[in-house]
């Protein structure tokens, strides 16, 4: 086979093939470039060597032919060279711009800051825009937001001018709807997307108006989304792309109906994705989403948490948790603090422990200083948050408030003076505990310990975001110490108390890696404490909180999940250990040596036990003997043995870190088998990770997973197994649905009679609401309240004369500008109401002089003139300045409109003579001056019959003749 000759600019290459078949053909070659090799020509120049080839005298079919195999070869040769250049660049990048996003939307992510992709953005934004359904996973503030942002925006492009929504975001809280939507804006900056939020608390004709504007995107909360849906009878057969943000919470608030109905109105082809912080490895429990061949992608399963956040535990006695939360903040974290309340407006803010002399300005250092006192206080309940709110502020704290029930403005009001440092304390609930960002954040404190290791999670997921530290302190009762056991477990962190172990040993805590438990000295919250009862007592207002939150506790404690069975029994075994009542080793510098004597002395008191009961104190000696007493010293008797060994095994813990620290496990020679056989017995039941003391992993199998902690903590269906067996009901009617069986127990209990707490009688009804509250079955067969559908939009629609086109046709023509005008608009805000002026009083002084103003302002067509007046206007063809008339004239300067009024008139009116005569009397009368002039008609009767002339008086100038 003779060779193709290929020129190339530095000299010619013969590149030949020595066979015809295609099995021979070289993929090592074409796949790796030789270091020889010469750059291959481009497709375009190898048809026309072939075509220059084919049509050269001399030249044979066979020579031909061998020619188009080369020049086919060739062309898959670049292909696969290309296809590996890029291969290559993407290995080396790994970056924005290497996942094929759409340039006005790398712009926007260049532009926000973002350089290179987080783990879970990097695994799971190819994936979504491949069109699967995915399950995404990652511990807080590790970019999830954007994760499924950025391929919305990248598949949504640019603005479809048919009616309908494209995507659709739901939130479990109007704080993180709102801070998605203010993220979706910076993303789809540079594109004419419109994206809108859907929030409870707004006005139901504004979010009306926001969906006359034809928007893309719709970030919502589930039930505010599903009234609008109902009311407006909104079709979701256009939404391609819906996202559950924090989905495991979804799911748990109670939204089922509201998600199951919003589900049943969306396409089936639609892309589905769930993220959040906390998910399970099942999916049994997200089968109402509607997944279709999901991809589940779990990161920081084994950490859980950032590693640059330091978490320290307080044990705390219920009564003293105000005074420890007002210390802690004042001394720990270091809030600034008016006490005397006599420091002006925002100045006592600068006193704190700022470094003095320092270079940075006093904007740097008080931003600085700001930020590392912004806190964030999470109580159990609302009542709590007022209670917390109004106590701070009263010990001189800038303190913000939220909570679910709170109105919406206010809400938004609270939270934007903490993000903007007017405030340095925000007391919230739970609602805040997931998906807030807040940029200057970094302590976190958990007044009320939780029952959830998930909770715990988002909670101090607020802090050491996006590689930042941060601090999360809390305060546990001797109750909530098994919550904390929990915790261990699930965080896979080793236990300390106190700090003895710590001082001894000259160790210092690992704040990031170990859960460190102490007691929080009463000596340094007494005082505080004081000041709170004085407080409390002398304030009404904060009594009557007080003990609003103390009712409110009882009721939260009975809607508390129970830590496990194992847990309680560690927490006995704890509060046993003398490094148990030891202060914690955070505090150590704030407490005096002489005061560190006193508590070991109070603590061995503390520790006393008597070997009489209180049964036979008293009663010593054969005469004073009782029932009681003899019953105490038989027993006695009986339990010697008991007694004495268990007195033994305590006496003999000199350790008391042996029970939870591994490395303190290890046998010492001095100590005998005995003691060391009580240790690892001690360790075994207390530490349940350390099973490997007696079993060997090898060649054991486990009846239990060995992640069945972690599971259990991110499961969504906890809590007694009371609770879960009321839920496992095996349906006999398995073809009909969950609706028609609803409605027929409801029909069953329709007339069952029930009790009233506040009539303080019997009724019938549901117990849904008011007894005569109506339902409406929607399409789906769901039962909702009839308040969803109440001819709200049908009034909204007569009163602005507005009809909403059906979702296919065009968008209505003034879409861009209701978009544009709305209260969330994507672009700048524009003005566009027109308000009418006040009419004019007839009986004020300028009447006259106003309404010749406003008259001026009008054109003759009732319009409103000019914008500015008083502008000056330049001719074209001069330079001069002002306006000449034909004979050179300098004209006077007029309107912006550039005509050229008439000079002002200075005969007065007759009501003008008649208003400035009657002034003139009234001041004469005053001051009792009269004039002299003849014929002025000095008295009113007098003057009005007769003759004048030319008098200045009132007849003169109605009743005579002027000459």
């Amino acid at each position: 086979m003779k060779s193709a000759s290929v020129k190339a600019k530095s000299g010619v290459m013969d590149v030949s093939a020595d066979s015809d078949s295609d099995s021979d053909f070289d993929l090592t070659t074409a796949l790796i470039p030789q270091a020889n090799a010469a750059p291959a020509p481009s497709s375009k120049a190898k048809k026309n060597i072939a075509d220059k080839n084919k049509d050269a005298p001399g030249v044979t079919d066979e020579e031909q032919q061998d020619s188009e195999y080369s020049s086919d070869d060739s062309e898959t040769e670049s292909i696969k060279r290309s296809v590996l250049a890029q291969n290559r660049k993407k290995k080396k990048s790994g970056g924005f711009q290497s996942m094929g996003l759409h340039p006005s939307l790398f712009r926007a992510i260049m532009n926000k800051g973002f350089k290179v992709p987080t783990p879970i953005q990097r695994k799971t934004i190819p994936v979504i825009l491949q069109g699967r359904d995915v399950v995404g996973m990652a511990r807080t503030g590790s970019g999830k937001t954007a994760a499924f942002l950025i391929p919305m925006v990248n598949r949504l492009k640019a603005h479809s001018v048919k009616v309908g929504a494209r995507a659709i975001v739901l939130s479990p809280s109007r704080e993180l709807a709102l801070q998605t939507h203010q993220v979706t804006k910076e993303l789809v900056k540079y594109t004419d997307l419109r994206a809108v939020p859907i929030v409870g608390g707004d006005s139901l004709e504004d979010q009306f108006g926001i969906m006359a504007s034809n928007p893309d995107i719709i970030i919502a909360t589930p039930g505010r989304l599903l009234h609008l849906v109902v009311e407006m009878n909104m079709d979701l057969t256009t939404v391609e792309y819906i996202v559950f943000d924090e989905a495991d919470r979804l799911f748990e608030l109670g939204f089922a109906v509201q998600l199951r109905e919003l589900l049943a109105r969306l396409s089936a082809n639609r892309q589905t994705l769930l993220f959040s912080a906390t998910l399970p490895s099942t999916l049994v429990d997200f089968a109402k989403a509607g997944l279709q061949d999901p991809e589940l992608i779990r990161l920081d399963v084994e950490s859980k948490i950032s590693r640059d956040l330091e978490m320290a535990f307080f044990n705390v006695k219920q009564e003293n948790k105000e005074g420890a939360l007002i210390y802690l903040l004042r001394e720990v974290i270091g809030a600034p603090v008016d006490t005397d309340k006599t420091i002006k407006s925002k100045a006592w803010k600068r006193f704190g422990s700022r470094p003095r002399n320092d270079k940075k300005s006093k904007e740097d250092q008080q931003q600085e200083y700001n930020s590392r006192c912004q806190t964030i206080v999470f109580a159990s309940t609302k009542h709590h948050v007022e209670y917390l709110n109004a106590l701070l502020i009263e010990a001189g704290f800038a303190v913000s408030h939220i909570y679910g029930s709170l109105d919406q403005t206010m809400r938004k009001i609270q939270i934007s003076k903490f993000a903007s440092g007017k405030t340095q304390i925000l007391v919230v609930t739970d609602v805040a505990a997931r998906g807030i960002d807040i940029p200057m954040l970094e302590n976190v404190v958990n007044y009320d310990f939780v029952d959830s290791s998930k909770v715990f999670v988002h909670r101090v997921g607020r802090v050491a975001r996006a590689g930042r530290r941060g601090w999360a302190y809390s305060l546990v009762t001797p109750e909530e110490i098994p919550y904390v056991l929990d915790l261990q477990l699930f965080l896979g962190r080793t236990l300390h108390l106190g700090s003895s172990v710590y001082l001894k040993n000259g160790k210092t805590p690992e704040y990031t890696s170990e859960i460190v438990l102490g007691q929080f000295p009463i000596e340094l919250t007494e005082l505080d404490s004081e000041w709170v009862r004085h407080v409390v007592e002398e304030n009404v207002t904060i009594e009557g909180m007080q003990k609003t939150a103390n009712n409110g506790s009882k009721l939260y404690r009975k809607s508390k999940q129970m830590a496990s069975s194992e847990s309680y029994k560690r927490a006995k075994e704890i509060s046993m250990a003398e490094s148990f009542s030891e202060h914690h080793i955070l505090l150590n510098d704030k407490i005096d040596p002489e005061e560190k004597k006193r508590m070991e002395m109070l603590r061995g008191l503390s520790g006393f036990r008597p070997n009489e009961t209180v049964f036979e104190i008293g009663n010593r000696g054969i005469k004073h003997t009782s029932t009681a007493s003899l019953i105490m010293q038989n027993y006695r008797m009986m339990s010697k043995n008991f007694i004495d060994r268990t007195k033994e095994v305590r006496s003999k813990m000199d350790d008391p870190m042996a029970r939870f620290d591994g490395e303190a496990m290890d046998v010492d020679s001095e100590l005998d088998d005995r003691m060391s056989k009580d240790k690892k017995t001690l360790q075994t039941l207390l530490n349940p990770d350390k099973s490997s003391a007696y079993r060997d992993d090898e060649f054991y199998i486990p009846y239990t997973k060995t992640d069945q902690n972690t599971e259990r903590g991110y499961a969504m269906n906890t809590g007694s197994f009371a609770e879960q067996a009321q839920n496992a009901i095996v349906s006999v009617h398995g073809d009909e649905s969950e609706s028609l069986l609803s409605l027929q127990h409801a029909k069953q209990a329709k007339n069952v009679l029930r009790w009233d707490s506040k009539k303080k009688n019997f009724v019938r009804g549901l117990g849904i609401g008011s007894d005569n509250k109506k339902l409406i079955k929607t399409e789906s067969g769901t039962m909702l309240p009839a308040s969803f559908r109440a001819g709200t939009f049908k009034s909204w629609e007569q009163k602005t004369k507005t009809h909403m086109p059906r979702v296919g046709e065009s968008e209505m023509a003034n879409a861009a500008s209701r978009a544009a005008a709305g209260k969330y608009s994507t672009g700048r805000f524009k003005h566009t109401k027109v308000t009418e002026a006040k009419p004019l009083d007839p009986l004020s002084i300028d009447y006259e002089r106003k309404l010749k103003k406003r008259k001026a302002q009008e054109g003759e067509d009732g319009s409103q003139g000019d914008k500015y007046k008083g502008t000056v206007v330049f001719s074209d063809d001069e330079g001069s300045g002002r306006k000449k008339d034909g004979k050179g004239n300098k004209k006077k300067m007029g309107g912006s409109s550039g005509k050229q009024h008439a000079p002002k008139s200075e005969l007065k009116t007759a009501d003008q003579i008649r208003k400035a005569r009657i002034e003139k009397e009234k001041r004469v009368e005053k001051t009792g001056r009269h004039s002299n002039k003849k014929g002025s008609g000095g008295s009113r009767g007098g003057s009005r019959g007769g003759r004048s002339n030319g008098g200045s008086g009132r007849g003169g100038s109605r009743g005579g003749k002027r000459r």
